[in-house]
């Protein structure tokens, strides 16, 4: 059953990253999550951030998402996902962005079903960063 709902857990963090919506993006989420986004912004429920992926969303002319490292931890029906993402963003006015994002998907199995109740997306602050992970 472990590896089951580590691979349901591991597609759903995937598939996020291939969603240009905010439904796409919020698809699997419970009604009640807790979102902490990269702007200054959070929300508890899908609403919220149905309407700030679209926002965001709606200046992308395409987002390509390559996951550099994924920790994932279960534990009963919680289940938690990490990692490391590398965005490359060309924006509808021309522009292009590539950033490295640290995320973090928090599960709870709730009837028989992997819904994320938390999720936590920051940039690294102070410089560069390389993406490595250090490990004890």
């Amino acid at each position: 059953m472990a590896d089951k709902d580590r691979d349901t857990i591991t597609s759903i963090v995937k598939e996020m990253t291939e969603s240009m919506t905010g439904a796409q993006s919020t698809l699997h989420w419970a009604n009640d999550a807790l979102w902490f986004d990269i702007p200054a912004f959070a929300s508890r429920g899908i609403q919220p951030a149905l309407k700030m992926f679209d926002s965001v969303f709606d200046t992308f002319k395409s987002c390509t998402v390559v996951i550099l490292h994924m920790d994932v931890m279960l534990n009963g029906n919680m289940g938690i996902v990490c990692t490391v993402q590398k965005l490359s963003i060309a924006l509808k006015d021309g522009a292009t962005r590539q950033i490295t994002v640290r995320e973090t998907d928090c599960f709870e199995k709730r009837n028989n079903e992997w819904q994320l109740i938390h999720q936590h997306a920051s940039v690294p602050f102070g410089g560069d960063w390389d993406g490595k992970i250090i490990e004890a």
